[in-house]
């Protein structure tokens, strides 16, 4: 019995235990399955574990501040601060993802929010509704950009449907954009318009002198390059030294100039990031490359100083043209405590080029941008002859300048739309309009049937002078030198004073001249051919100090004296 109790209680036992031991196992294994899917769900609900952090580090906000640090800051509180916190709140997370979406790069972005900005402070609102937007129409730069600002609008409304009425969205859709074409080019105004030719020496003579005063290579470099190709400061501040190319890093290695690429910026409805564009391709001239050579190395000394390290060729390749000590400490800084990132390996990283309105600025002579030190006082440009005031530059209005001295040169419009870097031949419209350009090319078209007519002779021929419109004024009178002798050609029938220097020759294109039937017109038109073929000599003359785009045309008054010795021919017939 003994025995068989004691059986029974093993039994027992091993059965509690085997009970235990399933119990554990089940528990074991439930939270093994709760563990993995867990893991499974953190893993869903990370959505971001793959998101770009250059988005989410690079551009954030501060309070109503919107900080870049790429470029400098915009300061929202005008806009923002009317509207309700939650409408506030969404307009800030609409503009981070707008620009981590890539829709816009962020001086676009920055553009839209100071339009926006501009228009809150003139109209304070706390929503945007049609009567808000009818008002900031009104407005020439809002209503430039509305095509970005709807834009913006309708992605915020997609996620904040409450901030925008759709009737406001309407209205904008519906309104006409206000012309985007540059009234400059049109302009009479010498303080915005092109420069003259003597502007445009006096404006590079001053630069090089103030070179040779200070050594201030870098805003030698920005002006004689702004000067040369005319491209926008974002491109000069973009230039790395790896976009200096020779040899057999030229694109045109036949070519016997060195070449400088411009990374490209935004055309029309298009925008790009920190040199992400197509590449504009230019040949470099020896006294610029040898400036560039100078501020590669200043550039390099700069860099090694701050970083305590010895760079590599290849290393240099990736530093910026034209930047400061001052910028190079504080990308350090922003890459070190913010972006926890090695200075040394980020050298190509856009924190260490310039703001583009720093570039803008000494472009325009506000200031010297040194390397080592704070920007010092520039060089004061010579008077304009038109204003009687120191010439005014800027760097649209260079672009202006360089496009008519291009076209008057006989470039091709395709080639300067190409030369500017646009896409469309339509887009030169807002840099170049000659209307002596333009009067040239009817004229080569319409030569052919209105030379006759227009260079012909028109004045009325007299055979004494008691026939002339004033008979004894002597003033009136019209003589050709020749031999030491003057010999009489005939009479001005113009009643006020004529202002022509060179009398009598302009006079057979007059319609006021009143030439002697009898007079040597056949004498001066032999001194007439004799004098053009001496200017075709001088054209062609080696170390001729001529204008070579513009010759001494005397064709039309060679037409007029013949014209006129036809016409006198005829009245002695008669």
């Amino acid at each position: 019995m003994k025995s068989l109790t004691a059986k029974s209680r093993l039994n027992g036992r091993t059965a509690t235990n085997l009970s235990r031991n399933t119990d554990a196992a089940t528990h074991s294994e439930n939270i093994r399955i709760n563990s993995i899917q867990s893991a499974k769900a953190s893993l869903a609900i990370d959505l971001n574990a793959t998101a770009n952090p250059k988005h989410n580090t690079r551009l954030f906000w501060n309070g109503n501040v919107l900080i870049s640090l790429e470029t400098t800051n915009t300061d929202c509180t005008l806009l923002l601060a009317p509207l309700s916190h939650e409408v506030r709140e969404s307009f800030k997370q609409a503009i981070i993802h707008y620009r981590t979406d890539g829709r816009l790069g962020i001086s676009s972005i920055r553009a839209i929010i100071r339009t926006l900005r501009t228009a809150a402070k003139a109209h304070p609102t706390d929503i945007i509704d049609t009567n808000w937007i009818a008002k900031s129409l009104k407005e020439k730069r809002f209503r430039k950009n509305k095509t970005a600002i709807r834009l913006f609008l309708e992605y915020w409304k997609d996620r904040h449907p409450h901030a925008i009425t759709s009737e406001a969205l309407n209205l904008l859709a519906q309104v006409r954009s206000g012309a985007s074409r540059s009234d400059n080019v049109n302009s009479d105004d010498p303080e915005i318009s092109w420069l003259t030719d003597e502007e445009f020496e006096d404006t590079l003579q001053t630069t090089w002198t103030h070179y040779d005063e200070t050594g201030d290579a870098q805003s030698a470099l920005l002006r004689l390059l702004s000067l040369q190709y005319a491209r926008r400061p974002s491109q000069l501040r973009d230039l790395k030294f790896s976009d200096l190319k020779t040899g057999s890093g030229k694109n045109h290695t036949d070519a016997i100039e060195n070449e400088i690429h411009f990374p490209a910026r935004k055309e029309k409805f298009i925008d790009t990031e920190f040199r992400g564009g197509k590449i504009e391709e230019h040949p470099i001239a020896d006294h610029l490359w040898h400036l560039l050579q100078i501020q590669r190395n200043k550039i390099q000394l700069c860099f090694e100083s701050v970083l305590h390290t010895k760079l590599s060729d290849s290393q240099v390749q990736l530093l910026p043209i034209f930047t400061t000590i001052r910028r190079i400490l504080k990308a350090c800084r922003t890459l070190e405590n913010i972006l926890h990132l090695d200075p040394v390996s980020n050298l190509g990283d856009e924190l260490f080029h310039l703001d583009p309105d720093r570039i803008c600025g000494a472009i325009a002579f506000k200031y010297d941008l040194t390397i080592n030190r704070d920007s010092t006082k520039p060089p004061t440009l010579p008077l304009s002859q038109r204003t009687g005031k120191p010439i005014h530059i800027h760097a649209i209005r260079l672009r202006h300048t360089r496009i008519r001295q291009l076209a008057r040169q006989g470039v091709p419009r395709a080639i300067l739309s190409h030369w500017l870097g646009h896409i469309s031949d339509q887009a030169l419209n807002s840099y170049y309009n000659d209307p002596s350009e333009q009067a040239r090319q009817i004229d080569e078209l319409l030569a052919p049937m209105l030379t006759p007519i227009a260079m012909a002779f028109t004045g009325t021929i007299i055979t004494t002078d008691a026939e002339a419109t004033h008979p004894n004024d002597p003033l009136k009178r019209l003589d050709f030198a020749k031999d030491g002798l003057l010999h009489n050609l005939g009479r001005c029938g113009k009643f006020s004073f004529c202002a022509t220097t060179s009398i009598p020759i302009p006079c057979y294109r007059c319609r006021n001249f009143e030439p002697l039937v009898d007079a040597p017109h056949e004498e001066v038109l032999e001194a007439l051919r004799f004098r053009q073929t001496q200017e075709q000599a001088l054209i062609i003359k080696s170390g001729s100090m001529r204008n070579l785009l513009i010759p001494i045309d005397l064709s039309a008054d060679i037409r007029a004296v013949e014209r006129c010795i036809a016409q006198c021919k005829l009245k002695r017939e008669d």
